[in-house]
């Protein structure tokens, strides 16, 4: 999907779902190595990885952050939408070549100040990797 969805304040409503489904590979990996200059082993070491009791390369949050913006820019609630916060608790690892999927639901319509907040969760192998919120301004 290249062209996001538009969706009017007024048409938004508590319990609207949108969610992006998504496998992270070893080439995005090595980008966002290079992107953030964090070469941390965890992440591009999957023997040293392992030795430190994971499966294999864990993908870095930040890149799990980056498809939350797809979900915000492109889903929901899409065009015309700006971050004004967001957080995040980690409770497991993605792995590299695993499916997951970031699942944003309105909790909260502000139309006076064109505000809405989303609770985030994301999931892989019907397991919660991370739970979070955000906040977004839709613009007019």
């Amino acid at each position: 999907m290249t062209t996001p969805e538009e969706h009017a304040l007024a048409d938004l409503a508590e319990g609207l779902k949108r969610s992006v489904t998504f496998v992270v590979t070893d080439e995005q990996m090595r980008a966002f190595a290079e992107l953030s200059g964090d070469f941390n082993p965890l992440h591009v070491d999957a023997a040293f990885a392992r030795k430190k009791g994971y499966d294999g390369c864990v993908v870095y949050g930040a890149l799990l952050i980056a498809k939350v913006s797809q979900l915000i820019g492109m889903r929901l609630p899409g065009r015309d939408s700006v971050w004004a916060s967001v957080s995040f608790d980690f409770k497991r690892p993605l792995y590299v070549g695993r499916e997951a999927e970031v699942e944003g639901t309105l909790v909260n319509v502000h139309h006076a100040t064109g505000m809405v907040e989303l609770g985030l969760v994301i999931r892989s192998e019907g397991r919660v990797l991370a739970k979070g919120k955000a906040e977004v301004v839709l613009g007019t």
